[in-house]
Formats: structure tokens, C-alpha cells, sequence
């Protein structure tokens, strides 16, 4: 009887223990599924310093961005992002949106004025394509 309950205790056990790895098994595939579809694209964001870059990467996530990263020197901005969750075109407008020029959004004015004054970029090398955020598309 005694082995019975000791026998009883480790199946017990066991299954106890494969439940959470069987569990994680499954995110790991969705993941790797999610990852497939990652695309990556680079665009000009214009802007000036570490506050920019961080308002710009800032931005670009809460847009649906997986990663975003801004070089200061180059005025690149690249991001990783789910085609299925988002677009280059919606985290371009959200940057926009901040008040910083980008590829394709044109910053409202009265938004890039209210940057801090060290974030207030040359606006006259904003890419000519660059859409109004404020127009109906």
C-alpha cells in the first residue's frame, strides 16, 4: 500500500511538471509563426538629438513597430514590424503625429512647435513625397 501511494505521488509529480513545458512548447511555435511574417524597412525621420531619437522609437512602437531603432547621425529610422498588425505608413504617420518629418508624413506645424527647443529640426530637408498628416487620406 505504501508503494502504492509512493508511486501514486511521483505520477503525480510528473505530470505536474510536463504540464508547464508542454504549454511553453506551444508559444515557442506560435512565436516562430508571428516571426515568419517580420518585415523590416529604413526611412528618413528627421531630428536632432537623444530626446528625438527617443520620441521617434517611442512612437514608431505604439504604432505597432516590433523593434524601431534611430540613427542620429544618418536621420534612419529602422523597424521591425508584423505586416498583419501594422504598417510602414501607420508608424510613419504616428512619428509624424510626434511632430517629426519622416518619409512619408509632413509633421503638423503647430506639433513640431511644441517640441522642446533642442528637437526643433531643419524642417526644409523634409522629403518632398511627405503626405499632411492633418489631410484626409
Amino acid at each position: 500500500m505504501k508503494f502504492v501511494k509512493i508511486a501514486f505521488a511521483i505520477t503525480l509529480l510528473c505530470l505536474l511538471a510536463a504540464t508547464p513545458s508542454q504549454a511553453q512548447g506551444g508559444m515557442v511555435k506560435k512565436q516562430t509563426a508571428a516571426t515568419n511574417t517580420e518585415k523590416s524597412e529604413t526611412f528618413t525621420v528627421l531630428g536632432n538629438c537623444g530626446m528625438c531619437e527617443s520620441i521617434i522609437e517611442k512612437s514608431a512602437l505604439k504604432a505597432g513597430a516590433l523593434k524601431a531603432d534611430w540613427d542620429m547621425n544618418t536621420d534612419q529610422l529602422t523597424v521591425s514590424y508584423d505586416p498583419v498588425a501594422t504598417s510602414v505608413d501607420a508608424i510613419q504617420k504616428a512619428i509624424a503625429l510626434a511632430g517629426y518629418d519622416n518619409a512619408g508624413y509632413k509633421a503638423p506645424d503647430d506639433v513640431y512647435e511644441k517640441l522642446h527647443a533642442c528637437c526643433h529640426y531643419d524642417r526644409s530637408g523634409a522629403p518632398g513625397t511627405a503626405k499632411s498628416c492633418t489631410e484626409e487620406q
